[in-house]
């Protein structure tokens, strides 16, 4: 079992990152879906996939999109964070030179598609990102 608990009766949101050629595992191995409902099931109240790519996160969403809490992601805009060792800085890890503003936006629209309920962005990804995101959203309403 994940331990989750809530602290003075505050809402727990779990984040788990999964890997980038397949966003229905963790970076650990285990299935994101499987991870995902044991969390809920101990009471988490939103649950997130984070700092992945964002193609990864477009299939974490199909997998969490079948849990009975709210959920999202945020994506980073890294071509890979596997160089990234225990104690480490991403200032070593390069960026994705095809995930402008318009470009994350796509993503994420997909994601809300999904049914995902909160949605941001992670390393990389910046306030242009989030605007273009936010403009694409209040056109569809």
């Amino acid at each position: 079992m994940w331990p989750v608990c809530t602290f003075h009766q505050r809402p727990v949101w779990v984040a788990f990152t999964v890997d980038d050629s397949d966003g229905t595992r963790l970076r650990s191995g285990e299935s994101l879906a499987n991870a995902a409902r044991e969390v809920a099931a101990l009471g988490a109240e939103r649950i997130m996939v984070n700092c992945s790519a964002p193609e990864a996160v477009t299939t974490a969403m199909g997998e969490l999109a079948t849990l009975s809490v709210p959920f999202g992601g945020y994506a980073n805009g890294f071509i890979s964070v596997a160089p990234l060792q225990p104690g480490s800085t991403v200032d070593k890890l390069a960026s994705r030179t095809d995930l402008d503003p318009a470009a994350y936006a796509e993503h994420a629209i997909k994601w809300f598609g999904q049914g995902a309920t909160a949605i941001g962005g992670c390393c990389e990804v910046g306030p242009a990102h989030i605007a273009a995101l936010a403009k694409r959203l209040s056109e569809r309403g």
